[in-house]
């Protein structure tokens, strides 16, 4: 059986693997042209992570390089040579274009993740806890432990998903997805 490679763009031979992801909702044969990462929230880690310079051409190329499926493929240290490469700059290191590029990644496939389990009908929300309960911000706790939505503490309808509430760095957060039988319990 052939299927496609969404991460290079190919038909494979073989079953259609298994795992998180694919568990989540995220076909195998689905290969995204452009990546789920908006301008608006691009700029808003652009300016929280203050440690690139302030450059609008550099923005908008490492803008328009981070939302090319390509970019999901490399993963952030790869990305980071291979934009540096193409574009090298005097002014602009490796290790905090990668830094950033994890913050990038993150939130791409936290919202691809999102974005397939609301595909799926069974599902309600989201639980959200804390990857480090020590390094967590105060906001990112109060994400957690507040219970706005009588769902229980830190759990949320896709209607009102939280964003990173820590601009710049990595979101702090590992979801769950809910289901109604999760509610019984």
């Amino acid at each position: 059986m052939a299927i496609w490679d969404w991460l290079t763009g190919r038909e494979q031979q073989g079953t259609a693997p298994r795992g998180a992801v694919v568990d989540a909702g995220v076909p195998p044969q689905a290969r995204v042209e452009e990546l789920p990462l908006p301008e608006p929230l691009f700029v808003r880690h652009w300016q929280g992570f203050a440690r690139l310079p302030e450059d609008v051409e550099l923005q908008q190329a490492i803008y328009v390089f981070a939302t090319q499926a390509e970019f999901l493929r490399l993963l952030p240290r790869q990305a980071a040579r291979a934009f540096l490469a193409e574009k090298p700059r005097p002014d602009l290191d490796e290790n905090t274009l990668t830094a950033f590029f994890q913050v990038l990644f993150g939130e791409i496939t936290r919202r691809m993740y999102i974005d397939a389990a609301r595909q799926r009908p069974e599902a309600l929300g989201l639980r959200f806890s804390l990857a480090n309960e020590r390094t967590a911000s105060a906001a990112a706790r109060s994400i957690v432990a507040a219970d706005q939505h009588a769902m229980g503490p830190g759990v949320y309808p896709f209607t009102h998903i939280p964003e990173n509430p820590d601009p710049g760095t990595e979101n702090p957060f590992v979801i769950h997805i809910l289901y109604r039988k999760d509610l019984q319990e």
